[in-house]
């Protein structure tokens, strides 16, 4: 969650003074190290773990140790260097954990998760400063939780300053299971209010581009742990490929689904305290990215960057991690030797053009026109006739296996970057400026007035988003997105069964920053048949409402609708069924629901998070028809 309403990176770091980059160091503490998440901690013999860890305060340095730094409890081993995260407890199911934890703070805390899992979330073990106190359990079922301290009586999700940082991942192994996965600890220092006071962001103890950069090989097939022990919700999502969500938990109850039930995704909510297991298998070599989609946590942090250091503005010759930070980290693919060679791309077969232009009113800053160069050239419209710029960009619609060019021209006086998002194509096209593609041939920005030619396959129908990855959060909150719809071939775009509804943040003249749909605060009722399946193409482009809820009702209650597919990929017959038309849908989800109202009704398609004031909604009037 955050404070409303959100007015985006450029004012949030005009707002930190640069005081505040740099907290005072205590010259006698000491450094705290990174924490992989690769070597377990203690001494494991005769299914016995012995283990030894300290509260300790330290320095923390979540870029270079140039650079900014904050003065953070941690956990660490006894006679070893503090890490953030904590070390990290790995031991098979059944082991007996012998655990000793000593505070060295100047201040009691509380330690939650030494116990069996599942268990009560709510256990803590109480220590006092200067003392120890020792537990012993039984490591119960196997699966991804974690631990986590906290000072004052402070909940994980209350914790504030220095105490933000105590937490380490507990992984239980299957007996006789040969781990083969890496384990990312989301981290979150914060001061003051979520979303309103000063956050850094890290994953694994650093911030991009400091934090670790994986490699992997085509065709290998890759498991991850996600455990989010911050006071905020994240949007995780992965360029490039789909990821399967094997099991979800919430840091001390752990769920593994069956294989027809793990959903196929390109972005996954992770709660407060939640966990989530990924399981995917890149098939296209070159640079990708993994990241929170919150705009907040993808740049680099306001704390640690005042405006003084930020240079004035972006040229080919500068470079700040690809003008990201936070919540990110780097995927290096290469070529499989044994893997068969790529296809060579065919023709394209279709050519469009997105034309990225500025607004003479300035509200919305941009209008996006969308041209298909095959087709007949439009009649002008009558002088006085164009209809505004809208904060929402034409939709884009392609067909499944057919090769085409998209020509996205920058007529604005800003440079920008064009990310097709959930679509699998080809590094290069990807969109990241100065990340993606490879070290020899890495997407450019596209500068004022150039222009950038971006070649994909759609190799499956559904929705996605098209949108800017240029990391000024004005781009995004003025329009600068719209939907991406994949037919199959043959396939028609029928609006009158095919309705998208778009839901994002923008400045709507003369209001402010509001929540919109398909670009307007309060959009006009739409009329729609009786008897017809209605296919609603969901789409959350906010900048960072990772919390946000859509429903669909009648006489305020909720209908019954089917989701049939998620980040454009189909679901399975398995996980088809009908369920209440009452969903979370993160920044970065699409979801795909039908809906067949049996009579005349007045409904409701809502939106709304729980910082936000002022809701949306658009009327559907649902007629017999003619």
């Amino acid at each position: 969650m955050r404070n409303w309403p959100a007015v985006g990176l450029a004012v949030l770091v005009c707002s930190i003074p640069p005081a505040l980059a740099q907290s005072p160091q205590n010259s006698s503490l000491p450094k705290i190290t990174a924490n992989d998440n690769r070597t377990p901690a203690g001494r494991l013999k005769n299914g016995v773990l012995e283990l030894r860890l300290d509260l300790r305060e330290g320095v923390w340095y979540p870029e270079d140790e140039s650079g900014g730094h904050r003065n953070v409890y941690v956990f660490a081993e006894q006679g070893r260097p503090l890490q953030s995260p904590g070390p990290l407890i790995r031991v098979p199911q059944g082991t007996q954990v012998h655990a000793r934890i000593r505070n060295m703070l100047p201040i009691a805390a509380k330690v939650y998760g030494f116990h069996q899992h599942p268990g009560d979330p709510n256990e803590a073990v109480s220590v006092a400063p200067g003392q120890s106190h020792d537990v012993r359990f039984t490591a119960g079922g196997p699966g991804t939780y974690m631990y986590w301290a906290a000072t004052s009586d402070h909940s994980l999700d209350t914790r504030d300053g220095a105490e933000t940082m105590l937490s380490g991942a507990f992984v239980v192994d299957s007996p006789g299971t040969k781990p083969d996965d890496r384990i990312f600890v989301l981290g979150l220092w914060s001061k003051g209010k979520i979303g309103a006071g000063e956050e850094i962001p890290s994953i694994n103890g650093k911030s991009w581009p400091y934090d670790e950069h994986v490699t992997y090989k085509t065709g290998e097939t890759i498991h991850w742990r996600v455990i989010n022990p911050t006071a905020s919700q994240h949007a995780m999502h992965l360029h490039g490929s789909y990821f399967s969500v094997d099991a979800v938990g919430d840091g001390d109850r752990y769920e593994r689904y069956a294989n027809d039930q793990r959903r196929k995704v390109v972005t996954e909510m992770i709660d407060e305290g939640g966990v989530f297991d990924m399981t995917w298998t890149p098939e296209r070599a070159g640079n990708w990215l993994f990241h929170c989609h919150m705009v907040v946590h993808m740049s680099p942090p306001a704390a640690l960057h005042p405006p003084a250091t930020e240079p004035a503005s972006y040229s080919p010759g500068h470079d700040h991690g690809a003008m990201m930070g936070g919540l990110v980290i780097g995927i290096t693919v290469f070529p499989n030797p044994s893997s068969e060679p790529a296809p060579i791309a065919a023709n394209a077969t279709r050519k469009l053009q997105l034309v990225i232009s500025e607004n003479p009113e300035r509200i919305p800053l941009y209008k996006l026109e969308v041209k298909d160069l095959a087709a007949p050239t439009p009649t002008p419209p009558a002088s006085g006739t164009n209809p505004p710029p809208s904060l929402l960009g034409p939709p884009i619609v392609l067909t499944r296996g057919e090769t085409t060019e998209i020509e996205v021209k920058n007529q604005t006086s800003q440079p920008t970057s064009i990310h097709w998002h959930g679509i699998e194509l080809e590094s290069y096209y990807d969109g990241v400026a100065g990340w993606t593609g490879t070290a020899q041939r890495t997407s450019p920005a596209i500068a004022p007035g150039g222009s950038f030619i971006a070649r994909m396959t759609p190799p499956r129908a559904g929705t996605f988003i098209y949108h800017t990855h240029w990391h000024d959060a004005s781009q995004i909150l003025n329009g600068l997105y719209g939907p991406l719809i994949v037919l199959e071939p043959g396939q028609k775009y029928d609006p009158e069964q095919d309705q998208t509804f778009v839901f994002s943040i923008g400045k709507y003249a003369p209001f402010g920053f509001l929540l919109l749909i398909n670009g307007n605060p309060q959009p006009d009722p739409i009329t729609l048949n009786v008897g017809t399946r209605y296919r609603l193409r969901l789409i959350n482009i906010t900048d960072d409402l990772v919390d946000m809820r859509v429903r669909l009702t009648s006489n305020d209650a909720p209908v019954q609708w089917k989701v049939v597919a998620k980040d454009g990929a189909d679901l399975p017959p398995a996980q088809l069924k009908t369920s209440t038309a009452d969903m979370w849908l993160t920044v970065g989800e699409t979801y795909d629901v039908e809906y067949q109202a049996a009579g005349p009704m007045l409904a409701k398609l809502e939106v709304w998070e729980v910082s936000s004031p002022t809701p949306a909604a658009i009327p559907l009037n649902f007629v017999a028809s003619k």
